[in-house]
């Protein structure tokens, strides 16, 4: 079919999405839409080249966190996101979303932000008029918005030690909760995602979960589940996340499943087969996934409060370079981490028998010293998957955070850990099962 179009794409490996394995032919476009996919010859006003190149349909993020921080408000081009063929993400992930909150909610947003130097108005509440901001400003690729369960918890409940921290809610609270949860389903969000590893959103049972998932069941929603735990309970948090599914009536899916811990390598072969099983079941659940191996990659500088600070950028290892290279001023800021440390794994461990009691499970402590692994040092490859108190015997020392010091100092400030690391033949496991997308989270 010869013929003459806006554009054309000649000579590409075509995989168009269904399955199918690719083939090679040429694609019209006219007025944006395509017109024609064939072998014959065709001609354009434009025309590329694509010989030894693939072409295939946009792709598909399903767990995205390009609206924390107004990313999608202040980076509307989305260069990182065009320059992967991304051309649809999913956002509010991880039960975070930058809508759907109340307004006292939004100022302290407003706060967080700030601290990382962006002095931002936040004036808007509803996910509806947040969509209308992002509209007036333009972005580069579709949306797909969702409203972040922790968000809408942390709103009615308040943080944790104001509130946040109750697993036991009245019906008055729940009500507000599904309040807005509606509001957003009815400002077109694709439904609700959770981050049941995080503050506030952890505190909640199985059973409130069910309750506002079948508030998500009115609408035909969505569940986006970062599960209760990708260590040690890693298979109990699945049969959770399927058990929600099933009782409210929701399709969902896992997100970035993983075994992040080695006493959770393995794991995936059974997670596999229940998601499998309870779709053969008629549970509709998938999985997503990203396809590398450490989770979370942060600088070590992020351990450390300064001065009353919240938490530490990466941007400012000088300071914290100057506080480990001073005796006392590292004394104070390593006995604030360890005290941190040990009242969150003190709290770890009430509410794991708390929720317990009721079948609900939860997460391991991620403690600094064992649990997150080095993933680069400027002066000490070697270390490289090591936590801390493997790199205190290789150092000598019997201390891991005097560790974490020297090796800190060593690299001058750029030795970034990773909050988990991942076995390559379970993340092949997951990338096999039909049911399991690609995401970058």
């Amino acid at each position: 079919m010869a013929g003459k179009y806006d554009l054309v794409i000649i000579n590409g490996r075509i995989i168009d999405g269904s399955g199918n394995p690719w083939y090679k032919a040429n694609i019209g476009i006219q007025n944006g839409k395509i017109s024609v996919i064939t072998k014959a010859s065709i001609s354009g006003e434009l025309e590329i080249d694509a010989s030894g190149l693939i072409v295939a349909p946009g792709f598909i993020d399903l767990h995205s966190h390009s609206d924390m921080g107004l990313r999608n408000l202040i980076y509307n081009k989305a260069t990182n996101r065009v320059m992967q063929g991304i051309t649809t993400e999913a956002v509010g992930n991880c039960g975070s979303s930058a809508y759907g909150w109340t307004k006292k909610y939004a100022e302290k947003y407003e706060e967080r932000l700030r601290k990382f130097g962006l002095n931002y108005k936040i004036d808007w509440t509803r996910l509806s008029e947040w969509k209308k901001k992002v509209e007036e400003r333009g972005y580069a690729i579709n949306i797909a918005p969702f409203i972040g369960f922790g968000t809408i918890r942390t709103s009615v409940l308040g943080e944790e030690g104001g509130g946040g921290e109750r697993s036991d809610i009245n019906e008055n609270e729940l009500n507000e909760m599904k309040k807005l949860l509606r509001e957003a389903m009815e400002d077109g969000a694709f439904g609700m995602t959770v981050g049941l590893e995080y503050s506030v959103q952890r505190n909640a049972y199985t059973e409130e979960l069910i309750e506002m998932c079948k508030v998500l069941a009115e609408y035909h929603g969505l569940l986006m589940a970062h599960i209760r735990s990708e260590d040690e309970m890693l298979i109990e948090a699945v049969k959770e996340f399927i058990r929600i599914c099933r009782e409210a009536g929701v399709s969902g899916s896992i997100s970035h499943h993983k075994a992040c811990h080695p006493n959770s390598w393995g794991k995936p072969y059974e997670t596999i087969r229940l998601i499998k099983e309870a779709r053969d079941a008629g549970v509709d659940v998938i999985c997503d996934q990203y396809p590398w191996l450490k989770v979370a990659v942060l600088n070590v500088g992020e351990f450390f409060r300064i001065e009353g600070e919240e938490e530490i950028s990466s941007r400012e290892r000088e300071k914290i370079l100057e506080y480990m290279k001073d005796d006392e001023k590292w004394k104070k800021i390593k006995e604030e981490a360890i005290k941190r440390n040990q009242m969150e794994e003190e709290y770890i461990e009430k509410k794991k028998r708390e929720l317990a009691k009721r079948g609900t499970p939860f997460r391991m402590p991620w403690n600094p010293t064992t649990y997150f692994v080095v993933a680069y040092s400027k002066t000490h490859p070697e270390y490289i998957d090591k936590n801390f108190t493997e790199i205190a015997k290789m150092m000598g020392i019997e201390d891991p955070w005097e560790a974490m010091r020297k090796l800190y100092i060593m690299d001058d400030g750029e030795t970034t850990v990773a909050e988990g690391y991942m076995r390559e033949e379970d993340v092949i496991e997951i990338m096999k099962a039909p049911f399991t997308a690609i995401s970058t989270d």
